[in-house]
């Protein structure tokens, strides 16, 4: 059987063994965990220069929106007023439109008054010329047709005379 003193040393000698295994692992842990914050470091370190020029850029772009801020102010300003411009002048030429359209109506019916009363005058005056001047004419004619043919019968001409029946029909087919 063995002895305290042997029990004892293969006991340290366990104890130390594990002790070093356990530092030896601990060693490889920490040689482990200083590699993965290398590299963790240099992740970051690369993550944040991208953030920074990120961050520049997106300085950049405010800096521009804020000197492009008052032009687009301007710029809608300018577009509104030439908006309530426009609209104004639409309205006053749509005022214009309207009123000249009203006037040119009533002028169109005063002018088709007026040219439906001269055809009328005019279709009676012709009436009355008819009536007064060709219808007297006309029997004037008639008068002048039973002359010549009373004045070619006393001639003795009994009607035989062709140039006098030519004449005559002539002078009735003109009326």
């Amino acid at each position: 059987m063995p002895t305290g003193s042997t029990v004892f040393l293969v006991f340290t000698g366990v104890v130390t063994f594990a002790v070093v295994l356990q530092t030896i692992v601990l060693v490889v842990f920490a040689v482990a965990a200083k590699a993965a914050q290398a590299k963790i470091m240099e992740q970051a370190d690369r993550l944040q220069s991208e953030v920074h020029t990120i961050v520049e850029s997106s300085a950049n772009i405010m800096e521009t929106l804020d000197d492009l801020t008052p032009r687009m102010r301007a710029i809608t300003e300018n577009v509104q007023k030439a908006t309530d411009t426009l609209r104004n002048q639409v309205n006053h030429i749509d005022g214009v439109v309207t009123d000249v359209t009203g006037k040119t109506r009533t002028q169109v019916s005063r002018i088709d008054s007026m040219v439906t009363d001269t055809l009328d005058g005019i279709a009676r005056g012709t009436r009355t010329i008819q009536d007064n001047i060709m219808a007297p004419l006309r029997q004037i004619g008639g008068w002048m047709n039973t002359i010549r043919a009373t004045l070619d019968l006393l001639r003795g001409g009994g009607g035989s005379d062709r140039r006098s029946d030519r004449r005559s029909r002539r002078y009735d087919e003109d009326y």
